[in-house]
């Protein structure tokens, strides 16, 4: 009797958590009933492969959006305003920390922090679209987020693509991509791989051949 009592409280507890974060409008895709799709990308502590992104982006006019960190525009100004003038600019966090181990004065620094630092560096306001470092975040956090009037985006197209040491190859990278891709597809790359910087234009060039639009994260708010 204590078990069943305990798992129907484990239930209600996470119905009333999917409640909460429903109504705090996390994203992680688009309309499922039209090919648009939408192009991510976390870029953090490495610029080596980020340029070399942008022109590919660039020549096959596409957007996308770059959630970036403080450390990225503190060291790469020039290449961090390309990225605002070219394409859209979102926050990743100051320090890319775990936020849900933060207590919500440490979390609105770094909100804070971020913003001065684009619109120090950068003299323009950052996107109000924010992505978690390592997908984590919980309720308090989402509250926060809403009250500095962000937007809060994940994804559900992802590889294994964050770890420069561990590349593991072109082909990996659009087989993975291609597989999970469908309608509304909010895909996550990262720009820290050579294999990433490679396939994207032959990914760009068959998901558009595949009918999907590239389209931007605006038209989900």
């Amino acid at each position: 009797m204590k078990k069943i009592i305990l798992m129907l409280l484990v239930f209600f507890s996470t119905l009333f958590s999917m409640k909460i974060i429903a109504k705090n409008s996390i994203i992680y895709m688009g309309n499922p009933n039209n090919k648009n799709i939408y192009l991510t990308f976390d870029d953090g502590y490495t610029v080596k492969n980020t340029t070399k992104i942008l022109d590919v982006l660039k020549e096959e006019e596409i957007c996308a959006t770059f959630f970036l960190e403080g450390d990225f525009i503190k060291y790469n100004v020039e290449l961090a305003k390309r990225i605002q003038n070219e394409q859209t600019l979102a926050n990743h966090t100051y320090s890319h920390k775990d936020i849900t181990k933060m207590s919500d004065y440490e979390f609105r620094k770094e909100i804070e922090k971020f913003e001065a630092l684009c619109l120090n560096k950068l003299g323009k306001e950052n996107t109000k679209y924010f992505r978690p470092p390592m997908g984590f975040i919980n309720n308090a956090k989402l509250k926060i987020l809403e009250e500095y009037g962000y937007k809060t985006f994940m994804w559900n197209v992802w590889c294994y693509d964050y770890d420069r040491k561990n590349d593991r190859g072109v082909d990996y990278v659009k087989r993975e991509i291609y597989k999970q891709t469908k309608n509304g597809s909010i895909i996550l790359m990262h720009t820290l791989t050579d294999s990433n910087a490679k396939a994207l234009k032959d990914i760009i060039r068959h998901l558009k051949e595949q009918g999907y639009i590239f389209s931007s994260l605006g038209d989900l708010v």
